[in-house]
């Protein structure tokens, strides 16, 4: 009995061990300038038949360990008001997705299906801007340099400092700037932060991926109430990929 409590004891130890493994090993790059920094964040091209919306929010990779898939936020759906889109789901008229680092469009991505697409959501729903913001696509081909993000799994506290990456709707090349903020509250779907870097320009962000001081995702840029942004979970992305 001895015997088996301490098997059970060690295998316990060992599994918050491995659980702990992608927050506490930083990531290549983290510790470097972001001039340094590998290709992490994109902007998002859609071509329908008759329109193209063109760089529309940001997009990221995302490593899953058995797979790679592109995400970005949801209610860029409110964006294809031409398009008559009531639902999840980008129709008969939608040709391609494409993403690319931002002035740089000969480096780019085509995207594959929409996975989580869902023609009982509403674009308009509550939950869909706010608790289950994100699109996740397959991927066919991912150039060598374009670096996937590895999860966090484990919630973030409150006033643990985390980082948006991505652009401004205005920027139109250039690096990505990276926006410091602090979290304020965890509210199950998503989170409230605090944004501590100044003068930021939030227009355009959405879609951001947001990670923690070692580079591991840790949520998706969705929007703002008051003074506070808001940031999606990983939850929605764990359940999804679970």
């Amino acid at each position: 009995m001895r015997d088996l409590i301490l098997i059970l004891l060690a295998v316990s130890f060992l599994t918050a061990c491995s659980n702990d493994n992608d927050v506490t090993e930083k990531a290549e790059w983290a510790g470097k300038r972001i001039s340094e920094w590998p290709e992490i964040v994109f902007t998002n091209d859609i071509m329908f038949r008759d329109t193209t919306y063109k760089g529309m929010g940001n997009s990221f990779l995302v490593n899953t360990g058995d797979d790679t898939l592109a995400i970005t936020c949801k209610h860029i759906f409110l964006v294809f008001a031409h398009e008559e889109l009531p639902v999840i789901d980008l129709g008969d008229n939608f040709v391609e997705w494409k993403v690319y680092p931002k002035g740089d469009k000969d480096r780019h991505m085509i995207l594959g299906e929409l996975i989580n697409k869902n023609s009982n959501e509403d674009v308009d729903a509550f939950n869909t801007l706010k608790s289950r913001d994100w699109l996740i696509f397959k991927l066919n081909d991912i150039p060598a340099e374009f670096t996937p993000l590895k999860i966090r799994h484990k919630p973030l506290k409150k006033n643990e400092i985390i980082y948006c990456i991505g652009w401004p709707y205005r920027q139109k090349e250039g690096q990505p700037t990276l926006v410091r903020m602090q979290v304020f509250s965890n509210e199950g779907p998503y989170y409230y932060v605090n944004t501590l870097t100044e003068n930021v320009d939030h227009a355009g962000r959405s879609g951001s991926p947001v990670i923690d001081s070692n580079g591991y995702l840790v949520g998706i840029a969705s929007g703002a109430e008051g003074n506070l942004s808001v940031i999606g979970n990983v939850n929605y992305l764990d359940e999804f990929i679970d």
